[in-house]
């Protein structure tokens, strides 16, 4: 598992907005997530895929489509949480 980011917005119940941790700055393309990541929690819970990826390289957002069985109230306590990608 790595740590993709701390979860900053709830977009429209569906979604989450990621901004991207761990991040170098000699960062390249190829080590962001790849589309379609599968998105977990601490507890290995599965949240969504990864959506997208926007802004710069050396400090990035991941949009998270968030799978169907997630409600829009458990998505709340996601909130300035830590999400990671298997």
């Amino acid at each position: 598992m790595k740590r993709l980011g701390t979860v900053v917005q709830v977009v429209a119940h569906q979604g989450l907005l990621v901004r991207g941790d761990n991040i170098r700055p000699d960062t390249s393309l190829r080590d962001l997530p790849r589309i379609n990541s599968v998105v977990v929690d601490k507890s290995v819970k599965r949240i969504g895929k990864v959506n997208g990826v926007i802004g710069p390289v050396n400090s990035p957002y991941i949009t998270i489509k968030v799978f169907g069985d997630v409600s829009g109230s458990e998505l709340r306590k996601y909130l300035n949480e830590k999400v990671y990608v298997k």
